[in-house]
């Protein structure tokens, strides 16, 4: 019985203790928050700022592929030297005559096999020509998207 008078207050006393410490932290934080708001900016604040605002105000890019010359190769896998053990088909896309895609093989899923039709290749290029026309970037193709293409199957 003794011990418990002597446990229970020094109990009281830890958590009270503990109360006051945190309630004086918030505070604290919140005296912080408000001096910070009132601190002037800094010039790197400032044109964060400034940018946010324009790029709210400004319209999407028009991409500067929409009128490009893109042109589709399509190849059999078992012709490049690369790889040996790679098979199907893949494509490349040229902007102007240049490289611009080299794929192989399927994108977003695991593995190295290409596809296999030189339709389903095809699909896929088109798609990638069709989000680099609109400047959706990058051009990559996610699982769902080659689904609904039907170049899975």
């Amino acid at each position: 019985m003794k011990t418990f008078l002597i446990i229970l207050p020094a109990i009281i006393f830890i958590f009270s203790c503990g109360n006051k410490n945190t309630e004086n932290k918030k505070e604290e934080n919140n005296s912080a928050s408000e001096n910070k708001s009132t601190q002037p900016m800094n010039m790197e604040e400032k044109e964060m700022k400034e940018m946010a605002a324009k790029q709210k105000n400004e319209k999407p890019k028009e991409s500067p592929y929409k009128n490009a010359k893109i042109d589709i190769q399509i190849f059999k896998n078992d012709t490049v030297k690369q790889e040996t053990k790679l098979t199907g088909f893949g494509y490349n896309i040229l902007i102007y005559d240049a490289l611009y895609v080299h794929q192989p093989h399927i994108p977003a899923i695991n593995g190295n096999r290409g596809f296999k039709t030189k339709e389903q290749a095809t699909k896929a290029a088109e798609f990638v020509i069709y989000k680099i026309r609109n400047n959706i970037m990058p051009p990559s193709l996610s699982v769902e998207e080659l689904d609904s293409l039907g170049t899975l199957k």
